[in-house]
């Protein structure tokens, strides 16, 4: 029973300075939709290592608490993303993401390290704050690992353990 609170105690202060940082927390925020299927799958699984070169994405758009996903390709050279991204209309063809959003927030990325904004981790770009107030994060789906189904659980120590009997 120590055991069980002590690990709640700790998930509820992890996810405390987790909901602090300037990125939405899909578990401090409650948001709605697809991102948050998508980022527990690629944060579960990762992903491999994304090439150099224009690849199909999925973006994801957050704002006040709700997500809408939608197809896309970004370019990635030297392991980052450049610009442009474009947005996949229904009719098959791409238009610039900039006719969906007017640029990165100013303010918000003054606070940004540079060297990592454009970074891809397990598959998936930084989270982004447009000028509206939006969020937007780029998940490379075609990179993803497959899945393996979840972690083992071990047995209890009891049947593991088993003393001399």
């Amino acid at each position: 029973m120590k055991k069980i609170l002590s690990v709640l105690v700790l998930v509820f202060l992890a996810g405390s300075i987790y909901g602090q940082s300037s990125e939405p927390s899909i578990f401090a925020t409650g948001i709605e939709g697809c991102y948050s299927n998508y980022y527990i799958t690629f944060h579960d699984r990762g992903a491999m290592v994304v090439p150099d070169g224009e690849h199909e994405v999925v973006m994801s758009v957050i704002n006040q608490g709700r997500s809408e996903c939608f197809m896309a390709k970004a370019v990635v050279e030297n392991g980052v993303i450049v610009a442009p991204i474009s947005v996949q209309k229904e009719n098959g063809t791409y238009v610039r993401a900039e006719r969906m959003f007017k640029s990165i927030d100013p303010d918000w990325l003054e606070e940004q390290d540079p060297e990592t904004i454009n970074a891809i981790t397990d598959g998936m770009s930084a989270l982004v704050k447009t000028q509206e107030g939006y969020w937007i994060r780029l998940f490379f789906h075609t990179f993803i690992h497959p899945n393996n189904g979840g972690n083992k659980k071990a047995p209890p120590a009891s049947e593991l353990l088993k003393s001399g009997e």
